[in-house]
């Protein structure tokens, strides 16, 4: 039998790329950076013939990875064309292990990202890991946590908001908050920075509504649960 564990973990800024388990189960893929962000979705179509997704390459094992990566450099080295270079996974494969062993790039740990058109390979690059933060509010799938500070905020396209309306959910600030939209897949997520005791009203068409406080100089994760993507680690 296997048991589900959690680990508890400390942390004093916000991680640029992370994932949250929803209370319904679901996750979902969140960037601070999107410029700077893998997202490794693995999609193949009916045909076979359209496709993407993920490789991990250490030595010779060659694995398809899912979730969600940073990678602060670029590509080690990239195959691109304007054109479909192959029309089946198993060719694109092949081509990525031949470019890899003429260029001497065997022996490296690589994050492969590719489809139809190429490849790019990273060689530097950190995972996204699942984080549980303190659960503020709830209701229904919309869903508030209290997070650590961001390292870096000079990159985040910040805006002054007293609305958000976050799927069925309309959200109201007593006072202008700090405002973030998030690089977020599948569902909707801010990161928003209180400046002072905060009165949020949240009002649903399926839930009434509600009235929270939350508390100064601080920062939260306000994102919705509802999903219909799987993702593994």
């Amino acid at each position: 039998m296997l048991y589900e564990t959690k680990i508890l973990k400390y942390l004093k800024y916000l991680p640029n790329v992370f994932m949250i388990k929803h209370l319904n189960g679901y996750v979902t893929k969140i960037s601070l950076m999107p410029n700077n962000t893998v997202d490794c979705k693995k999609y193949l179509s009916r045909s076979g013939m359209t496709f993407n997704g993920c490789l991990k390459i250490n030595g010779e094992k060659m694995e398809e990875v899912a979730g969600i990566y940073y990678i602060p450099m670029k590509p080690r080295f990239s195959l691109l064309s304007r054109k479909k270079l192959v029309r089946s996974f198993s060719d694109m494969k092949d081509i990525i292990s031949n470019t890899l062993s003429s260029y001497g790039l065997t022996d490296s740990k690589l994050l492969i990202s590719y489809d139809n058109y190429g490849f790019e390979a990273y060689d530097y690059f950190v995972k996204g890991q699942i984080y549980q933060f303190p659960l503020t509010f709830n209701q229904g799938n919309l869903e508030i946590y209290e997070v650590p500070p961001p390292k870096v905020t000079e990159n985040l396209k910040v805006k002054d908001t007293r609305t958000l309306a976050v799927y069925i959910d309309d959200i109201e600030f007593s006072e202008e908050v700090h405002t973030v939209e998030l690089y977020s897949i599948p569902s909707t997520s801010y990161l928003i920075y209180i400046r002072n005791p905060t009165e949020v009203k949240i009002k649903s068409i399926d839930y009434g509504e509600n009235t929270i406080t939350l508390k100064s100089d601080t920062y939260y994760l306000i994102t919705h649960g509802e999903s219909r993507e799987n993702i593994e680690d």
